[in-house]
This record gives C-alpha cells, sequence and structure tokens, in this order.
C-alpha cells in the first residue's frame, strides 16, 4: 500500500470520515486533486465495504474546456467502473453583490447535496488536500479573520462532507496518480492572478518554502488543527453561557442580555457570546464580523441608555439601561439604518478621514472605516458601504455632520440637490437628520449613509483606484 494510502487511512480514522457500509459520493473536477480522490476511494472500497458514486459539475465558464473535462471524468468512470452524475449550470442569476467565485460554489454544493439524496449516499467526498488547506489559512490571514477563519477547511463538515486527502501534500498526489498510471485535467483557471488564491499558490507560499520555512504548508495545516480545536472550544464555552440566559430553544428575538454578564466574562468570551446572539439573529448569509462585534461591545460599555445600532442581516441592538436587546429588523438593510442615540441627537462633529484608517464617531456610537481597494470590487454597494472613485475626491476628507445648506450630486443626475430636500423625500424625521454622518471633500458631500451617493465619484470603467468606506 502506497504512502499516500496509508496516510489517507489514517486521516479517515483520526476523524471518523467512514463507516462499513457507507456510501460515498466523490466529487471529482477532472484534477490532479480529485482523480486521487477517486482513485483511493475505490481503493479503499472493499476494506469499508463502500458504495461509490461519482458526480460532476459542469460550470461552464471555460466553454470547450469545460466540456473536455466532462468528457474526460466519463472517460475515467468507464474505466474504473463507476457510477457518474453530471449535471452543468444551467441559466441562473448571481445576486447583486455576490462574487462569480461564491455564485459558483453555491451551486456546486447545491448539485452536490441534491445528489446525495437522489443518490442515497450518506456521505460526500471532496478532493481538498494540505496546500488548499495551507492557501486557506494564509488567505484568512491576510483579510484579518479570526479563530474560526484561521481554522481552515474543516476535514468534516455537518458529519457528510469529509475530505480525505486534507493532510497529504500535493507532490504526494501527483506521485500516487504517477504510480497508478492515472492521467487528469489541467484547469487553465488556476493561473489566474486576478485570484487571491491564486496569487498565494503561485507567488507567496514558493517564498516562504524558499526563503523561511521548506514545510510552510504543513506548518499552516497544521496550526489549523490546533486552532480549529481551541475554536470548538470557545464556540462551546459561549454556547453554555448563552443557554444559560435562554430556554431550551435557545434566544427568541426579542432577547434582552444584561450588560453585567457579558462584561464579567473573558474578552474571548464576550467576541464569542455576541457572535453566537447577533448571528442567531440575522438573516442567513450575512456577514457579521469582528466590527460589528466590536461595535456591540463599545455599546455595552457606554453608561447611559439609549444608544442603538444596525447591524447586516436585519440585527437591532439597543442598549437599555442595564441591558442590551437583540432584535430582527422587519427590512434588513433597508433606508437609513445609522446608530443613533437619541439622547444627544445635535452634537457637531467634524473629523479628519486618513486611508487607511477608522473615524470614531462617539457621539453616535459608530466607526467609518476607510481602505483604498486595487480594484473594482465584485461586490455591490450597501446601505452601510459605498465604494467611491478616489481620483475624484479633492481633498481634505471628512466625516462631520449635517450643516446647513449642504448640497450632493444624487447618482444619474447632473446639477445638486440640497441635502435638506433629500432627507424630506426619503422621509427621514427632521429630529433624527442630527443624526446622520456625512462625508465630505473640500467640494461637497459625497456620501450619506443610507441614503444617497455623490455622481462625482461613482465608480466607473475609467476608475483605477477605489476608495471602501464601511459603517462599523
Amino acid at each position: 500500500m502506497t504512502n499516500l494510502l496509508t496516510k489517507v487511512r489514517k486521516t479517515i480514522k483520526k476523524h471518523g470520515m467512514l463507516r462499513k457500509g457507507d456510501h460515498v459520493l466523490a466529487g471529482v473536477s477532472g484534477g490532479a486533486d480529485s482523480v486521487a480522490l477517486l482513485a483511493v476511494l475505490n481503493r479503499l472500497r472493499p476494506l469499508y465495504g463502500l458504495a461509490l458514486t461519482a458526480a460532476h459539475f459542469n460550470h461552464r465558464m471555460r466553454g470547450a474546456e469545460s466540456d473536455a473535462d466532462e468528457a474526460f471524468v466519463r472517460t475515467l468512470c468507464r474505466s474504473l467502473g463507476i457510477d457518474l452524475v453530471c449535471r452543468s449550470l444551467e441559466g441562473g442569476t448571481r445576486p447583486r453583490g455576490m462574487s462569480v467565485e461564491d455564485f459558483l460554489r453555491r451551486h456546486r454544493y447545491s448539485f452536490f447535496e441534491r445528489t446525495q439524496r437522489e443518490t442515497g449516499a450518506n456521505r460526500v467526498a471532496l478532493g481538498h488536500h494540505q496546500g488548499d488547506q495551507a492557501e486557506t489559512v494564509l488567505m484568512n490571514i491576510i483579510r484579518g479573520a479570526g479563530l474560526s477563519g484561521l481554522s481552515g477547511i474543516p476535514p468534516v463538515r455537518a458529519a457528510t462532507f469529509i475530505r480525505p486527502l486534507i493532510d497529504c501534500s500535493r507532490r504526494e498526489i501527483l506521485d500516487f496518480l504517477a504510480s497508478e498510471g492515472l492521467s487528469f485535467a489541467e484547469d487553465s483557471t488556476n493561473a489566474d492572478e486576478r485570484f487571491l488564491r491564486n496569487r498565494i499558490r503561485i507567488g507567496l507560499i514558493p517564498v516562504l518554502e524558499g526563503r523561511f520555512n521548506p514545510s510552510i504548508c504543513e506548518t499552516l495545516a497544521r496550526l489549523a488543527d490546533v486552532i480549529r480545536e481551541e475554536d470548538d472550544y470557545i464556540s462551546r464555552q459561549a454556547q453554555i453561557h448563552v443557554a444559560r440566559w435562554t430556554d431550551k430553544h435557545g434566544p427568541q428575538f426579542p432577547f434582552q442580555l444584561p450588560v453585567s454578564e457579558i462584561c464579567g466574562l473573558h474578552p474571548a468570551l464576550q467576541r464569542r457570546v455576541i457572535l453566537v446572539i447577533t448571528r442567531g439573529a440575522s438573516a442567513a448569509e450575512s456577514s457579521i464580523g469582528f466590527e460589528h462585534v466590536q461595535a456591540v461591545l463599545d455599546l455595552a460599555a457606554v453608561t447611559k441608555s439609549g444608544g442603538s445600532l444596525d447591524l447586516p442581516g436585519g440585527v437591532q441592538v439597543r442598549r437599555k439601561y442595564g441591558l442590551l436587546e437583540f432584535r430582527r429588523a422587519e427590512k434588513p438593510e433597508g433606508r437609513h439604518r445609522s446608530v443613533r442615540v437619541p439622547n444627544d441627537p445635535g452634537k457637531a462633529f467634524n473629523l479628519d478621514v486618513s486611508i487607511p484608517g477608522t473615524v470614531r464617531i462617539t457621539s453616535l456610537g459608530i466607526g467609518i472605516r476607510f481602505r483604498e481597494l486595487k480594484r473594482v470590487p465584485s461586490s455591490l454597494a450597501t446601505d452601510r458601504r459605498a465604494y467611491l472613485d478616489l481620483d475624484r475626491v479633492t481633498f481634505p476628507l471628512v466625516v462631520r455632520s449635517v450643516k446647513p445648506g449642504d448640497r450632493i450630486q444624487p447618482l444619474g443626475m447632473k446639477g445638486t440637490r440640497k441635502l435638506k430636500s433629500v432627507f424630506i423625500d426619503e422621509k427621514i424625521p427632521r429630529e433624527l437628520r442630527g443624526t446622520i454622518p456625512v462625508l465630505a471633500d473640500a467640494l461637497s458631500v459625497l456620501w450619506v449613509p443610507g441614503v444617497r451617493l455623490s455622481e462625482r465619484v461613482r465608480i466607473g470603467k475609467a476608475t483605477k483606484r477605489v476608495l471602501s468606506a464601511e459603517i462599523i
């Protein structure tokens, strides 16, 4: 038995991936990793008494190359005597703000789940390996992820999706294929450095291997294993604490949490408890992250009552005396949902913007984070986030309160309008207008969060530098 097969058996045993008599659906793209996965499972079939079915999803993104991959997989499965289910991406409109990669990934996993049900399989095997794990950890480090991100790709997810090759290196996979006399298809998009993962694999990892640690992929994979266990422990502790304040069904919204309870916890548990509660209240697939959790903790630290937050996914958090109240908003991400502090609505502010940097508006209990992006983002703006053409900004740039006579050139318009008229059109009460921050440069107002973005800084085909502004 080859070294790779021995390593895979250890991984399967360590994570309890397979049991005798399991029916495994193996995802096969035609690449080296998935071909090795299918061949390994085929070799292990007698040992575990497995039923084995292959599944191929044709994304139809590379024209003839995609069809050639499908034909290759069909030929491979016929040669191995393995049943194959093939489907293609047919139509479907990518939602606004969703990247192409995420759109395809969701369709692919939906195909796996549907095929699993149709075939009666109880396991779905995927070909992620040690190199993929290292790339994922590095990607998440670069993005500033927390423990969950640094734990990388889970070897087993939802007791169904398994990754038997997760401890195997790319070199071991290629050596195994050579020893078995198996060929594989090459995906040309793997060389496209527009994608962060490819840039990490092609440009960063070779430097780390050559100048710092020749075993960097193994080291990062081991780090992910350790962090995953610690992350699981913290999550379990957070769930235990949340359970103490709720019934057996978990938080029911609106949900009230005593500030003294959350402030008495270790900071790591504070963050995780808030994350558990806010994600429980938010819409599916919402992007609640570190900045949002920290904003809730900042609200808890404020001594006076009345402050409130609106988070992604339609989550509203309000400070009510000694309580934090979490609510599900009726209309997530609706028209103007800034943070409001009714007890002090009229306090004026004028704060300089640094790029990169975060402007904290203490009177409103919010911050606005500014970053320069190297390319136009695939996601679109929301009420809490705006993208501006940085080269069309006339510095200095400030975040300030509304001033009498303020004007903005709304998107699609040639002329300007008074903000007062815009607020009237949007039916924003007079008493709340003082709580709305505006982003302005030396010439005019550029962005009113949740209300308007200026045509003057609109992203266009000629845009070279993008300024991201996001309420946190």
